[in-house]
């Protein structure tokens, strides 16, 4: 995977690509317009993933030589599927690193509201333009830390599958993505405060973590019960959450029911500054308790792998997640106390 890392990486990108479409979101696109270098036959902002407008858009754009992705998860994974549709060259250039998409084979797209996973392609090369990250609100670029701290929980419910007679397990892939933890924490505060290392140090986090899945055959070492918690929230609410964020209070909500580290991880994403509280990130926990209440349900019907949630009794779900709350409040205010 060619990752280039520099300032004003986008000034003249497009300078030797034409015809060439771009996959982009408004605020974005009014920042690198006059940079890139060349017209595109055609600009889209992204309004949807759902598979009905993903086909109806990229049918209607004309007949092209080259895409770029320049945005967000949304604009790069449209842009990956015309890439993979039409079987073009793809540069994507990555406006926050809020999520792991610019390194993943797959598109994640909606279908009647629920995520799936389709196609596979890479880009040419993935641009770090450390410049245009730092101009999105740091809350969004925190938020990267979910599609990392996942492996947390994630190894958790992988390990319960495989000792459950569920499916293959594998140690050494497991013991390496556990690693990933650990650098992690030793490059927390460059990515709170959104450095220049700190930008870089996730996306070699998301490298790596998706380079481990791709060895093992599927995404297991860094996807569990944490991610099932976020598509079923966004399929029960209908909304659309900034996905690090879902995914970080997925996370601390399973190592609780995991009985799994949850103060060192909750210290993790305290550090970080990222959000994970219901108020916070545009939920609340009457929703959650819906979403953690049909998770089992969602999960079986969705052939998810078998994680914690099928082995968390229902009727204790609520009682839980009180307990959960006020472990929250005392273990936040411990931390203010500590800074």
């Amino acid at each position: 995977m060619n990752i280039l890392y520099r300032e004003n990486v986008v000034n003249g990108i497009a300078e030797e690509k034409a015809p060439f479409v771009v996959s982009t979101m408004p605020e974005v696109w009014q920042i690198v317009k006059d940079e890139i270098g060349g017209s595109p036959q055609e600009v889209i902002f992204v309004e949807s993933m759902e598979r009905s407008y993903l086909e109806t858009v990229e049918n209607s754009i004309p007949k092209v030589d080259f895409v770029f992705g320049i945005g967000g998860g949304s604009a790069i994974d449209f842009a990956k599927y015309i890439a993979w549709k039409r079987k073009l060259p793809l540069t994507t250039v990555p406006s926050i690193v809020s999520v792991d998409a610019p390194v993943t084979k797959e598109v994640a797209i909606r279908e009647s509201g629920k995520v799936r996973y389709i196609g596979n392609v890479m880009p040419e090369v993935i641009l770090v333009d450390f410049s245009l990250i730092k101009k999105a609100p740091k809350r969004l670029n925190r938020a990267g830390i979910g599609d990392v701290i996942s492996i947390h929980t994630a190894l958790f419910d992988w390990k319960l599958a495989y000792q459950r007679g569920r499916e293959r397990y594998d140690e050494v892939i497991a013991r390496k993505a556990k690693e990933l933890i650990d650098s992690l924490k030793e490059s927390i505060y460059e990515i709170r405060e959104v450095t220049n290392e700190g930008i870089k140090s996730l996306m070699e986090l998301f490298v790596q973590a998706n380079t481990l899945c791709w060895k093992f055959g599927n995404s297991r070492p860094e996807e569990g019960s944490e991610h099932f918690f976020a598509y079923n929230m966004e399929y029960l609410t209908k909304k659309h959450f900034i996905h690090g964020e879902l995914v970080c209070l997925g996370v601390i909500i399973m190592s609780y029911f995991q009985e799994n580290n949850l103060e060192e991880i909750f210290e993790i994403i305290e550090k970080a500054g990222a959000l994970y509280r219901p108020a916070d990130i545009g939920t609340n926990w009457n929703e959650v308790l819906e979403c953690l209440l049909t998770l089992e349900d969602y999960a079986i019907n969705e052939s998810l792998p078998y994680s914690i949630i099928n082995e968390v009794e229902k009727n204790r779900i609520a009682e839980n997640l009180d307990a959960l709350q006020k472990i929250i409040e005392k273990e936040s205010s411990s931390l203010r106390g500590k800074r």
